[in-house]
């Protein structure tokens, strides 16, 4: 009786761990696979494509954790630059790094590149024109549409499980890491070039999932989100909370960082809340602007800059 019951309980874990480990025949595209990308184009592809090529920093810092250096025909230059770049110093040196640039992009030979709907629409073409797969993402400002994205990139790539592993880290880091504030401050990203962002913007999405209200989020912007903001606005709105993107002094030659100095030694703003209870608070660039999975870094960063780190 014991040999039975030693029998059941080991074939029931046997069974239990097959069924908890993910099927990579189920999670796997099926090819041929037609889809249609942001400009409302049908894209088929009839194989996994061994040479993706991107054009967008969103496209560049997923695929370099998807797929291996060897199936990335080229990325764009932006991803080699560290003041917009998270992933510049983990780029394999074997990838060329190309912008959209029409004869180098077909010399390069993609069997699928990656474009952003701010790319232009004539290049595009052109290279459709020539043969190459062409996809297109939109830009998005949310948590949830920048995790579609990773999701779908993965589907045209044939690596389902990797991007859905993408979006579990990143959903699992918030959890462990962001503080939970008993107050939310309010906040407002102030530029070098006197602009803000409303809620169509990945700031805000960084602020609220940071503990954050973004104080204009309501206010009329452009396309970008972007809202202008004088130094009379700013006083008028008072916030708790600054936000000054820049490299965050580890380039003193950077103007937003004498930026950042110039609002705090301003006679005229030092009655803002902000800098009474010095809260300007320098987001790096990268982080600024990413919206990909690293968004996460940007959230935490920001969130434990605010509110301090959780205590063990």
């Amino acid at each position: 009786m014991t040999i039975m019951r030693q029998f059941f309980h080991a074939f029931s874990l046997c069974t239990a761990l097959l069924l908890s480990i993910p099927s990579y025949a189920e999670q796997a595209t099926t090819y041929p696979l037609t889809v249609m990308d942001a400009t409302q184009k049908m894209v088929s592809l009839d194989h996994p494509p061994l040479r993706v090529s991107s054009k967008s920093m969103f496209s560049d810092q997923v695929l370099i954790e998807l797929l291996p250096p060897d199936h990335i025909s080229s990325l764009s230059r932006l991803s080699n630059d560290p003041t917009y770049s998270l992933i510049a110093n983990k780029l394999p040196t074997t990838i060329p790094l190309l912008d959209l640039n029409v004869e180098r992009t077909i010399a390069n030979q993609p069997d699928l590149l990656i474009a952003a709907n701010w790319s232009d629409p004539q290049k595009v073409n052109i290279l459709r024109q020539a043969g190459i797969n062409v996809y297109v993402f939109n830009t998005v400002y949310t948590l949830a549409d920048i995790e579609k994205n990773i999701l779908m990139l993965g589907k045209l790539v044939n690596q389902n499980q990797r991007a859905q592993q993408l979006v579990e880290t990143m959903d699992r880091k918030l959890k462990q890491h962001v503080v939970i504030p008993k107050h939310r401050l309010t906040a407002v990203e102030y530029t070098p070039w006197g602009a803000s962002s409303n809620r169509q913007s990945t700031i805000n999405t960084i602020f609220e999932q940071a503990g954050l209200i973004n104080a204009i989020a309501a206010t009329q912007g452009d396309k970008y989100g972007q809202v202008p903001l004088a130094k009379e606005q700013l006083l008028l709105i008072n916030p708790d909370v600054v936000i000054v993107p820049g490299t965050c002094g580890k380039d003193t030659n950077d103007s937003s960082n004498t930026f950042r100095k110039e609002l705090l030694n301003d006679p005229s703003l030092q009655q803002l809340n902000a800098i009474k209870h010095h809260k300007v608070i320098c987001l790096p660039q990268a982080l600024r602007s990413t919206d990909s999975q690293y968004i996460v870094d940007a959230i935490i960063y920001l969130n434990h800059h605010v509110y301090g780190k959780p205590h063990a």
